[in-house]
């Protein structure tokens, strides 16, 4: 069985949201479901949410250099508050633009929910996007949060630890500012060669102001 849910605010991210659903099972189709895309690692997931935009009509590059903000910048020296550096992600449709800095984090669903993996890679995923130069109309960081299970779980038990995990990553998080879209695909094991299963994925998409 598949499942699958999407929150958004606006139609540009709930267009795109379904788009990165949509790639992500397109690949698994592709691959005679022996395969899936979201157990590699963080440069797999930007890549599988460029394809979807990308499937979408619109453009987007990846890993571009850009001046970025420096750590810990006040906004006091302006003129030698920026270093060399790389942006994840940029996404331009014909009316709007995003650029995304994102993280990826491992998190294991067999017993207790445990959130505290998810809320640093948040936490970094927004100190990354926090550092973004006027990249484009919009700033987002992007949480991609892999969950893996030493017991195949049935969909419904999956879909209730990952809803717990995400509600209380985001429970102190501008609800305005957040979306987020996950997939659960218990129709293939998803087996690695340490026999965990890799059945579900999140996305967590947070704006950041633009300063």
């Amino acid at each position: 069985m598949v499942i699958q849910k999407i929150r958004a605010n606006d139609r540009f991210i709930e267009e795109l949201l379904n788009g990165w659903i949509s790639a992500n099972q397109r690949y698994v189709e592709l691959l005679n479901r022996t395969d899936c895309c979201w157990w590699y690692n963080e440069r797999t997931n930007v890549s599988v949410l460029a394809g979807a935009a990308w499937s979408l009509g619109w453009a987007a590059i990846e890993e571009y250099p850009s001046g970025k903000k420096r750590k810990g910048d006040t906004g006091e020296k302006p003129d030698n508050n920026t270093s060399k550096g790389r942006v994840d992600l940029y996404i331009k449709s014909e009316l709007e633009s995003i650029a995304v800095e994102a993280k990826h984090v491992w998190l294991n669903l067999d017993s207790s929910i445990n959130i505290i993996k998810a809320k640093i890679g948040l936490g970094r995923a927004r100190d990354d996007a926090k550092r973004l130069n006027d990249q484009a109309g919009r700033h987002f960081a992007a949480t991609f949060i892999v969950f893996n299970t030493k017991k195949k779980l049935d969909e419904r038990t999956l879909e209730e630890r990952i809803t717990a995990t995400i509600n209380n990553a985001i429970e102190n998080l501008d609800i305005d500012s957040i979306a987020y879209a996950y997939l659960i695909d218990n129709k293939s094991a998803f087996m690695n060669h340490k026999n965990k299963y890799y059945q579900s994925v999140a996305l967590i998409l947070e704006q950041i102001e633009i300063k």
